[in-house]
């Protein structure tokens, strides 16, 4: 059965609701960002051995124990957070989208949003006592927004993972990931592929 509606204005809407113990998309998603920061990291101490003229078998060996050690901390961390996010959603995560020819949102929805709200502040506040501006200011930013929309025309790359239910579209400074029943996937991923330019 359907679950997208159709408004006159011709905006589609559609819920979409997974246990987050069974979809790995949020948890991969941490993940990644998680890998593009330590390669970075990784990155930036190379660079400092080599323009302090450090670099060698010894500090390359020394720089990847770091990375490795760093890692296996962020991994369990990242486990045991998600856990404990899963359990303050109630292990769900239900989510509202609007699509329309321009582009699409992806919505929080309300209950969900008033308690990433409240963890966002906290993290702002932990932020602000350590003197942490990244920290202080991403939880600034995540305790006041509740929707992440991308342009269409803006669109750089549309990645399918239909075996669970996700389309993911980027486009600069937006990485949005659709969520789409079944019956509905294909009708979706056609709409979207036929409006943007890649």
């Amino acid at each position: 059965m359907k679950s997208i509606t159709k408004s006159e204005n011709g905006t589609y809407r559609w819920y979409y609701e997974f246990n987050m113990l069974k979809n790995p998309m949020v948890i991969r998603t941490v993940f990644k960002i998680f890998f593009y920061i330590l390669l970075g990291l990784c990155a930036f101490l190379i660079l400092l051995d080599i323009i302090e003229g450090n670099f060698g078998v010894t500090s390359l060996i020394e720089t990847t124990k770091a990375m490795g050690i760093t890692a296996g901390i962020l991994f369990g961390l990242s486990i045991i957070s998600y856990f404990i996010l899963a359990g303050i959603y109630g292990f769900k995560y239900c989510v509202l989208f609007e699509m329309n020819d321009e582009g699409i949102k992806h919505i929080q929805m309300e209950k969900q949003f008033k308690r990433a709200k409240a963890l966002a502040w906290v993290e702002a506040i932990a932020g602000m006592a350590s003197k942490n501006a990244t920290l202080a200011g991403s939880g600034l930013l995540a305790g006041t927004k509740n929707q992440l929309t991308t342009d269409f025309g803006k669109v750089k790359k549309v990645k399918v993972i239909k075996k669970h239910n996700t389309i993911k579209i980027d486009a600069p400074f937006s990485h949005n990931q659709i969520y789409v029943c079944d019956e509905d996937f294909d009708f979706v991923l056609n709409y979207i592929n036929e409006r943007t330019k890649k």
